[in-house]
């Protein structure tokens, strides 16, 4: 995930895309997945992504919000898999604009719209969704009681929130990185509750983030390479990438791991 603009952000997409031509020549992206997931938040698989989708309704004519959509590749994948509308809001408006070009790209202009927003303050009126899902972007906000009340203002009643996110073990597990605030999951489940959901479900799904795919295994380190080649020595992006191999390692050695949490907005 790219953080920062100007031009890191151009490197990102111009890479991203001689990547998919790259690779489009010998092999055929995924199904649903026309960037080989180069466009999806952190690595999370699509395993990941079709479980935590099984919970909440993402069928056709239903308006998803995907909160902190980064590249918007979820989106995508949602909109394309399922059929639905999605409203793919992040913080950055460098990331919201790659997202809404790659969005063209692949046809889904008429599915997935992007804006640039804050968690905590979403330009979307009360109850006007009828789905939220949310991919390891939560952890980017400083207030996530302050951004999951905000996500249950926008949900239409009787509505499902589905979050994915990296969570620490305990709180005597340091958070990595002075950007990446990753709570424990009592937090996350205390912020839900506090917000208004009912019916809180919470699983394990460290074991479902890894990427199985060899296709997408191959194409994420060939965009590795093409970037690290690239980036200017010293930038925040490189700065990002070394603190997200902490997280990845900690995930690994079970300090972090993967919590998906499923919620209800009550219907009165």
């Amino acid at each position: 995930m790219i953080e920062g603009t100007g031009d890191v952000s151009s490197i990102l997409e111009e890479e991203l895309l001689a990547t998919v031509r790259l690779l489009s020549r010998t092999i055929p992206a995924p199904r649903h997945d026309p960037f080989f997931g180069l466009d999806r938040v952190g690595v999370s698989s699509l395993h990941s992504l079709q479980r935590l989708s099984h919970h909440g309704d993402f069928r056709k004519y239903v308006l998803v919000l995907d909160a902190g959509a980064d590249l918007g590749g979820c989106a995508r994948w949602l909109a394309s898999r399922y059929g639905c509308r999605v409203l793919a809001f992040d913080p950055s408006a460098a990331r919201v604009a790659i997202g809404h070009q790659l969005s063209l790209r692949a046809s889904l202009g008429n599915r997935v719209s992007a804006v640039a927003a804050d968690f905590e303050c979403i330009p979307v009126r009360d109850g006007a969704v009828t789905q939220v899902a949310s991919v390891e972007a939560l952890h980017r906000t400083p207030d996530r009681h302050r951004a999951i009340a905000e996500l249950f203002r926008t949900l239409r009643p009787g509505c499902t929130l589905a979050i994915q996110d990296i969570v620490r073990r305990s709180e005597s597990v340091p958070a990595v990185g002075s950007a990446w605030r990753y709570g424990t999951e009592a937090e996350y489940v205390d912020a839900v509750r506090t917000a208004g959901f009912i019916h809180v479900q919470r699983d394990d799904a460290t074991g479902d983030r890894a990427e199985t795919s060899p296709v997408v295994a191959s194409a994420r380190e060939t965009f590795a390479r093409r970037l690290a080649a690239r980036v200017p020595a010293g930038s925040e992006w490189l700065r990002r990438q070394s603190e997200m191999a902490r997280v990845e390692s900690l995930i690994a050695e079970g300090d972090y791991r993967v919590l998906q949490l499923f919620a209800t907005r009550p219907s009165i």
